[in-house]
């Protein structure tokens, strides 16, 4: 089974507000982006090469969806971290046969759902209350049925250049990843009680680093 990298997500109260920050931060604008009917959320998205960068937020034009949006957007806590600018959240990897890594991984994965952006649609495992796994450190697993969105981007002289939490304790975690074949993306690292996360993205002015 192949797993790849897919995207990193980054989480903001308010799109508009919250690409303008990321563009200052990246030095290139948004590519594109859209809707998701189903989250009652909305994104844009930025080039990574072979993988991209979505910012989301919860869109107030959209109706409210009849279950908890995804990425932890209806936890209080998250939303009073985003409040005060936008967040690393979580990560993805795609793989080829998601049924069979929901069923091998330790970590519940969530329940399988179909969506689709565009023209872009693809089979997903979210949890159904909405949370971020191991405070997002888990990645949200993919198996894209259509061309992946990295594949239609232009090239934005961005990269991610690592990964990395810490955590009080790492176990579960590093065994989760492991089973999904994602542990060669990030660096798992002991660390206080309060979990922390990171990327490093090269850009051409040098690296900026996005946190959780």
């Amino acid at each position: 089974m192949a797993t790849e990298l897919d995207h990193i997500v980054v989480g903001t109260r308010d799109l508009d507000s919250g690409a303008r920050w990321l563009e200052d931060m990246l030095g290139v604008p948004p590519l594109g982006g859209g809707e998701h009917a189903t989250m009652g959320t909305h994104n844009k998205l930025w080039s990574l090469g072979d993988c991209y960068l979505e910012l989301v937020a919860i869109d107030p034009a959209a109706p409210a969806p009849s279950r908890p949006r995804w990425f932890g957007l209806d936890d209080p806590d998250i939303q009073d971290s985003i409040a005060s600018g936008p967040r690393l959240l979580n990560w993805a990897v795609r793989v080829d046969d998601i049924e069979q890594v929901m069923k091998d991984c330790p970590v519940n994965l969530g329940t399988l759902h179909t969506m689709s952006r565009g023209d872009f649609s693809w089979k997903v495992a979210i949890r159904e209350d909405g949370a971020l796994i191991h405070q997002g450190h888990i990645p949200l697993v993919i198996e894209w049925q259509t061309a992946h969105p990295a594949s239609t981007m232009a090239d934005q002289g961005l990269s991610l250049v690592r990964m990395k939490a810490h955590r009080s304790e790492k176990t579960g975690v590093v065994k989760a990843l492991d089973s999904i074949g994602a542990d060669g993306f990030i660096k798992i690292e002991d660390g206080s009680v309060t979990a922390g996360f990171m990327a490093e993205i090269s850009t051409a002015d040098g690296n900026i680093s996005l946190v959780g």
